[in-house]
Parts: C-alpha cells; sequence; structure tokens
C-alpha cells in the first residue's frame, strides 16, 4: 500500500484565487510551484482500492494524478475512487463532493466515512444533503478513537482541536506495515495528540504557516506554526511532514526555511509525494 499527496496546500491552495503576490505569480508561471488544495490518496493497485482523505476544490486536477497510477478499483464508478474519508467541513476538505452529482459524474453510492456531526452537516446542507437524496454518496458514520476497516485497512478517527464552527474535526491513523498519522488542520497541539505523533512511523501534519507573524489576522486563523512545532517534536522519532501550506509560508520560495527544517529532521509534503507504507 502507499500513500500519494494530491494536494499539499491550504484550503485555497497555491495559487490562490485573486492573489498575486510573488509565490502565486510563481505558481501561476511554473506547475512545479502549485500546491492543490489539502488531501491524500490510500491507494494499492494490486489489490484495487483507492481512497481518498477529504474532497478539495481541486478534486478533478487530482483524479487526474490518480488516472496516471492506472488503478483498476473493485468498485463500479466513473471515477478510480473506492470512498472518501472525511476530516471536517471547511471549504478546502468537503466541497469536492458537489463534483459526485448529476451536474458532473453522477456517482452511485460512493462511501463517505465521516463522524456523527460532520454527517449532520451533510444531512442539514444543500447541495450535500441532495447528493444523499439522490445516492450519489452514502454516509457511512465512524467515531472518534474506534477503529474501522476499508478494503483490509484499518482507520481510526482522532479528535483534534479546530475551529469547528459547523462540525468536529479529526485527523485519521492509518495502520499498514507502517502506521501513519494525517491531521491536516488543527489549532494547538494537545498532549493527546503529540502522543499519537509519537506514536506512529509518519506523521503528515498541519504547517498552514511558518511563523506567527506571517499573516495580521493569525489569531483568526489559528495553526501551530512549523517553527514553534519543531521545537516541540524536535526529539520525536517520527518522520513528520508538513503540508496544508498557505501561500504566505516562506517555505514556498525561502532557502533559508527550508534548510531549517531540513537540518532539524523534518520534510516539507509536495504535490505527487508518495510514500510506501
Amino acid at each position: 500500500m502507499k500513500i500519494q499527496i494530491l494536494g499539499s496546500g491550504q484550503d485555497a491552495g497555491i495559487p490562490q484565487i485573486g492573489c498575486y503576490c510573488p509565490t502565486c505569480k510563481r505558481a501561476r508561471r511554473y506547475k512545479r510551484y502549485r500546491r492543490l488544495g489539502p488531501s491524500i490518496a490510500l491507494l494499492d493497485k494490486g489489490k484495487g482500492y483507492c481512497y481518498l482523505i477529504d474532497a478539495s476544490p481541486d478534486i478533478k486536477y487530482q483524479i487526474d494524478m490518480l488516472k496516471k497510477e492506472d488503478i483498476t478499483i473493485k468498485r463500479k464508478g466513473k471515477l478510480p475512487i473506492s470512498g472518501i474519508l472525511l476530516t471536517h467541513a471547511h471549504l478546502g476538505h468537503c466541497s469536492g463532493l458537489w463534483y459526485f452529482g448529476r451536474e458532473a459524474t453522477e456517482e452511485r453510492n460512493l462511501p463517505v466515512f465521516c463522524t456523527s456531526k460532520m454527517r449532520q452537516f451533510l444531512i442539514d446542507n444543500y447541495p450535500f444533503n441532495l447528493l444523499i437524496r439522490r445516492k450519489n454518496i452514502k454516509i457511512k458514520e465512524v467515531f472518534q478513537g474506534k477503529a474501522f476497516k476499508i478494503s483490509g485497512i484499518k482507520c481510526i478517527p482522532i479528535e483534534v482541536p479546530h475551529r469547528n464552527e459547523i462540525a468536529d474535526t479529526v485527523g485519521y491513523r492509518i495502520q499498514s506495515q507502517k502506521n501513519v498519522l494525517y491531521i491536516s488542520d488543527v489549532d494547538y497541539w494537545t498532549d493527546k495528540v503529540i502522543e499519537e505523533i509519537d506514536n506512529v512511523d509518519i506523521a503528515i501534519i498541519d504547517g498552514t504557516f511558518y511563523s506567527k507573524y506571517e499573516l495580521p489576522r493569525f489569531r483568526y486563523v489559528p495553526h501551530p506554526p512549523i517553527e514553534e512545532t519543531i521545537k516541540l517534536l524536535e526529539h520525536s522519532k517520527t518522520k513528520i511532514y508538513f503540508t496544508h501550506i498557505n501561500h504566505s509560508n516562506p517555505i514556498n520560495w525561502n532557502r533559508k526555511e527550508k534548510k531549517y527544517i531540513k537540518g532539524k529532521g523534518f520534510h516539507s509534503a509536495f504535490d505527487g509525494l508518495v510514500l510506501n507504507i
């Protein structure tokens, strides 16, 4: 089994809509500097499955990435997807579900795994509830801390603190030959979440901002800055990748910050990165 990073950007990706900062200008000019919205794939060509964690606004481009893998999925459908695991209800993590309706692919009973609060959000709000009524997607409820299996893969939803205005937020621990933790969004690191990071082989975690001085309105969009996360986790034996990178983050262009991260034994995720687990 392997994990493929389909999108290593913050919800709006890089380039961001309406932004013409140097980072976004460069990303428009050179494809290699782009970061799609946050999503990863859990896939195994031999066993014929491919699950996504989150459905980003850039899902149509991410499906193109999966097509290159030439995966034959056992589930019948137009897309090379066996199902979707959702982390929370913010723009970059669930809006891609809209493509599964009549206006686009019109999927049939595509499994969508989520918590009860996230399930209720989908039921209560258009167009997600229309996808449910038309049986484009089929909700499968999961519970924080309780393992469930998808195609033999053991997954455990992990509660994480985040801006839960409309639902709750989880990360996922994926148990294979190597154990992987995926937490794209978090407001701050709790002792419990740090323990989860320390108890896996690989952790793909929130690296939205490099420092707390990056944005004037930083306090309204709290994410633990990379430089603080490194100080907190520098003694961890876990291989750690930062994802969910904002266009303001200097690791997009500054060699000094990149060198610092690498020197401390941490890594920056990028679109297309493959991790064999």
